[in-house]
């Protein structure tokens, strides 16, 4: 009998990391045909995908009316609303900071308009009925269908259901009646992205604050349905083969033997558009020996940003070294990751002494490690236009549990920013308890084997949902 056919879309560079780089593919493969729809063109990944025994195709790119974009916007709110989480509030400032006073009210408006329009009896479902049909006349939903028919896939595993191109070919195998099962790529993605229009037969998810926010906004899934897994991405750190000796990391890194290094991990530009202010501030202080003057910041830019907004302060830096992992003039967050770029990340984060970061992932990825962990939450700036959205960063839902932690320090203005620095290096030991916490919160898990667990999931959802000779008419 011939292995059923599983359709697994990988749609950025992340994904490579959590399907191929774990092994989970390999897993997989030994019950399965992969079949890989991937969302850029790279021989080298299209050649080991291969070597793995999977097929290669291509998303067709989505396209769409502007009817149809503005309903699926209406369908965001509410789902929203529905979500009632308090990061929509922290994300609504920050966007009021680049709004005229009119566009913010016209918002405000038309946003009370149809959410009063959804709570009249059937205005919901109404607007479900119409997204559908604008789904099926307004996009070009039966070209994609047309390929998934020609791939006939017995099942679908997605970790990145909110892009176009994934919940087209997604809806396209529900179609098909092929049973769907999601692991959600990150602990902040059921918050941060917007309504997933595709139903899933199995939801795989980090924690069981993730497991509560996904139950909260789509009301019809089971408990049932929702399993905790952990982090795959993360199972790389507690591997010892995954980290490089010191020496040779200083070595690649172009960083001195012995010294302190401070890794500052830049975040996207969305969330802190004035970030590149902290890197200065701590270059300054290490100038002034505020902090030890043979301290080192290993500056590493964030692998889906282009690194032009960080180049004031690089080309005049005197104690900064960088690493930018970014794309470059490829397109961004659709690369091959390696596993040297991996190595490359948890020797960085083996070997550094204290790390900083604007209320991102990497907070974890550090915790793992077990290394202190600040971040810059402040705009000391004439005027502080900032100053309000970055401490609202981690006030975020998906935040708080690192928040309240004990783990991480806050700094609510630049002397205590440096502090903290300081503090790191001299008290490495110190909130040790709340990085612990912060694994066992965020992670649910800590022990490196969430991909074994993700695995075993699929592998029973596969048997309780594909028919014994798995063949979809």
């Amino acid at each position: 009998m011939s292995k059923m056919r599983l359709l697994i879309p990988m749609s950025i560079q992340f994904s490579v990391r959590y399907v191929l780089r774990t092994g989970l593919l390999n897993r997989l493969r030994e019950v399965v045909k992969p079949v890989v729809l991937l969302d850029w063109h790279d021989d080298e990944l299209e050649r080991e995908l291969k070597q793995l025994g999977a097929e290669v195709h291509f998303f067709i790119p989505a396209r769409s009316s502007p009817e149809y974009d503005r309903t699926r916007s209406w369908m965001n709110l509410v789902y929203k609303r529905r979500l009632n989480t308090p990061s929509d509030a922290l994300w609504e400032r920050r966007a009021d900071l680049d709004r005229s006073m009119y566009n913010r009210l016209r918002r405000r408006v038309r946003k009370q308009a149809l959410l009063l329009f959804v709570s009249t009896t059937g205005g919901e479902e109404a607007l479900r009925r119409k997204e559908q049909k604008l789904f099926e006349t307004d996009t070009n939903s039966r070209e994609v269908q047309r390929q998934i028919d020609e791939l006939r896939p017995d099942a679908a595993f997605s970790v990145t259901p909110y892009f176009e191109n994934e919940h087209m070919a997604l809806r396209a195998c529900s179609a098909r009646g092929a049973p769907l099962c999601t692991a959600i790529l990150s602990f902040d993605n059921v918050t941060t992205r917007g309504w997933i229009p595709v139903d899933f037969d199995q939801y795989l998810m980090w924690n069981r604050y993730n497991a509560q926010e996904l139950l909260r906004s789509y009301p019809h899934i089971k408990p049932s349905q929702v399993g905790i897994v952990g982090s795959p991405q993360f199972d790389f750190y507690w591997d010892p083969s995954f980290c490089f000796d010191e020496r040779d990391w200083r070595r690649q890194m172009s960083l001195p033997p012995r010294v302190p290094v401070i890794l500052y991990g830049g975040g996207h530009h969305v969330c802190a558009r004035h970030e590149p202010r902290f890197l200065q501030q701590i270059d300054d202080a290490i100038e002034r020996n505020e902090i030890p003057k043979e301290t080192v910041v290993l500056f590493r830019n964030h692998p889906v940003d282009t690194i032009e907004r960080w180049l004031p302060v690089l080309k005049n830096a005197r104690h900064i070294v960088c690493d930018d992992p970014s794309s470059g003039g490829r397109v961004t967050g659709r690369t091959n990751l390696r596993r040297e770029d991996i190595q490359r990340l948890a020797s960085t984060l083996a070997h550094t002494q204290v790390h900083v970061n604007v209320a991102s992932t990497m907070t974890v990825d550090g915790a793992i490690f077990d290394r202190p962990q600040v971040g810059p939450g402040y705009d000391n700036t004439f005027g502080g236009k900032y100053d309000q959205t970055a401490r609202d960063l981690y006030l975020q839902e998906h935040y708080l549990p690192i928040t309240r932690s004990g783990g991480l320090e806050i700094a609510h203005d630049g002397q205590q920013l440096i502090r903290a620095i300081r503090s790191g290096i001299e008290d490495p030991g110190r909130l040790a308890e709340g990085r612990k916490r912060i694994v066992r919160e965020i992670c649910t898990y800590d022990d490196g084997r969430a991909t074994e667990r993700v695995a075993e999931s699929v592998r029973t959802f596969l048997d309780q949902n594909v028919p014994a000779r798995h063949a979809v008419a």
